[in-house]
């Protein structure tokens, strides 16, 4: 991870923990679209992408917006090896935001791995070894899909 990358990840746990302490998602997401801007401008944004989901993993709590100024910015980076650091993150550890990412990429219906998201979808509203609202959170989903 290069230095600007860590501290931009530095910077979004700052904003982060201010949201969490104000109880204003708000306080992480306007900055966050500052940040976002930044990490488009550089050139080899993609390796910003991990670090972000391991962000989220470690603040699940926090509101990302939906996709919010994080997932606008990793979308970019669709069919360009996005997907699976996705899977690789809900994989480690779902988050009601990382499963509202993958609930995007199951709307495309032309993506040719559309059911493997379906699938990862089932199985995790299946399970019994996830949080409660993990779980729900896919069972919602799925909902929406039938």
């Amino acid at each position: 991870m290069t230095t600007q990358i860590k501290t931009i990840i530095t910077n979004l746990e700052q904003y982060i923990q201010k949201a969490n302490e104000t109880g204003d998602k708000y306080e992480f997401i306007d900055p966050a679209y500052e940040i976002c801007d930044e990490l488009e401008a550089m050139e080899d944004n993609f390796n910003a992408i991990e670090p972000i989901f391991k962000l989220i993993e470690r603040s699940p709590d926090i509101d990302y917006g939906g996709p919010g100024p994080l997932g606008s910015f990793m979308e970019t980076h669709y069919k360009k090896g996005y997907e699976e650091l996705l899977l690789q993150s809900i994989k480690r550890k779902p988050t009601e935001y990382t499963l509202h990412l993958l609930h995007r990429l199951i709307n495309d219906k032309n993506n040719s791995q559309h059911q493997k998201y379906l699938d990862l979808m089932k199985s995790i509203a299946l399970s019994t070894e996830y949080p409660q609202n993990i779980i729900d959170n896919a069972k919602n989903s799925l909902t929406y899909f039938e």
